[in-house]
């Protein structure tokens, strides 16, 4: 399956920007009716998201982009940034801890559970490294709720019933409608 073609000049436009803007992307790949949950990615560069999608290889996909930096509580895990997570995040709920300097295709989480205690537990055996901690956005909201948030989540299914149907929240950018030459590298990268 060549999920390249899921994306449209337009939606590459879209999301190279949101990368130059906040220096990564967090994507989110789920595969439907395949058993099992989806991975994330934080994505620094446009030529590794084109990897990332023509790794893909399950039948039908999901895919979400998130356009505002997500774990975005970052720094040395030192007692002051444990002070801040434990007031970020309520106790009880998900949260997950990576590496900063994680570079796609990344490796697992540092560690992640739902309480506070755990998460002391995790943070004291990181003490010094250089992390992001925060909560997936999946577990702060429904699938379904980030679909018409267009300013926020680029997000292209592919579903399979009857026959294939590939479903978007958006395929129109007005920069690239105005001046898609400024493009015109980035729909060649995708392109070879």
């Amino acid at each position: 399956m060549d999920y390249l073609t899921l994306f449209s000049p337009h939606n590459l436009a879209l999301l190279s920007d949101w990368l130059e803007e906040t220096g990564e992307l967090y994507t989110n790949i789920e595969w439907p009716h395949s058993g099992g949950s989806g991975d994330a990615y934080f994505i620094h560069s446009m030529s590794d998201f084109k990897s990332l999608i023509s790794q893909q290889t399950w039948s039908e996909i999901d895919i979400t982009v998130f356009h505002h930096l997500q774990y975005s509580l970052r720094g040395a895990a030192n007692e002051e940034l444990l002070k801040q997570a434990l007031d970020l995040i309520p106790d009880g709920e998900w949260y997950t801890i990576f590496a900063l300097d994680d570079l796609f295709p990344s490796p697992p989480a540092l560690g992640s559970g739902s309480s506070h205690e755990e998460f002391r537990s995790e943070f004291a055996d990181i003490l010094g490294k250089t992390i992001r901690i925060g909560q997936n956005p999946f577990d702060i909201r429904d699938f379904d709720y980030f679909f018409p948030l267009t300013d926020e989540v680029f997000e292209v299914h592919m579903l399979r019933s009857n026959q294939f149907a590939v479903v978007k929240n958006q395929d129109f950018y007005a920069p690239f409608a105005q001046n898609p030459e400024k493009y015109q590298s980035l729909i060649d990268l995708w392109q070879q």
